[in-house]
């Protein structure tokens, strides 16, 4: 026997679902769901976050230096670079 459970719910007019309060508490669901196809079933689960958010949460990486900040900074090092 399956330990899955099952909730009926309208779809109004403009084609939208309520996800029940239960269910997103259980599943931390705060924003955004995924629906992926599986053939004639549908899954319905928590996003990984948002885009946006994750993309503007990776640590920043170091900006390459202009070329003339370079050659100055060769010159300070190694004396004039004709």
């Amino acid at each position: 026997m399956s330990d899955a459970l099952a909730f009926v719910r309208p779809i109004s007019k403009r084609g939208q679902v309520v996800v029940p309060k239960d269910i997103r508490d259980h599943l931390g669901i705060r924003g955004e769901v995924v629906f992926e196809v599986h053939g004639d079933r549908v899954e319905i689960r928590p996003s990984e976050g948002r885009f946006l958010e994750r993309f503007l949460s990776l640590p920043r990486q170091p900006v390459s230096p202009a070329p003339s900040e370079l050659k100055a900074a060769m010159e300070q090092r190694h004396g004039d670079l004709r």
